[in-house]
This record gives structure tokens, sequence and C-alpha cells, in this order.
């Protein structure tokens, strides 16, 4: 749930900072979704790659 939560926040703050350079949607939404994606699963990925 922690790092659920953590995403969400990093995900909605990167939007943000996304959304305050440039209006664009297509944009801010996938920098969002990117950056808590990579947090939510960032573990696993590191663990299959160093595995």
């Amino acid at each position: 749930m922690e790092r659920f939560l953590l995403g969400l926040a990093a995900g909605s703050l990167a939007a943000a900072v996304t959304y305050a350079i440039t209006t664009a949607p297509p944009w801010w939404w996938a920098v969002g979704l990117i950056v808590a994606v990579l947090i939510w699963f960032g573990e696993l990925i590191v663990d299959a790659v160093l595995d």
C-alpha cells in the first residue's frame, strides 16, 4: 500500500509539473502515468533485470 500511495503522489506531482509547462493533455497524462507505473513496478523490474 505504501508503494501505491508513493506512486500516486509522485505521478500526480509529475503530472502537475508537466501541466504547468504544457497544457497538452496527452503529455501530462503520459508523464504522470509513467512515473506512477515505474514506482509501482520498479522493484519487480529491477529484480527481473538483475537476476
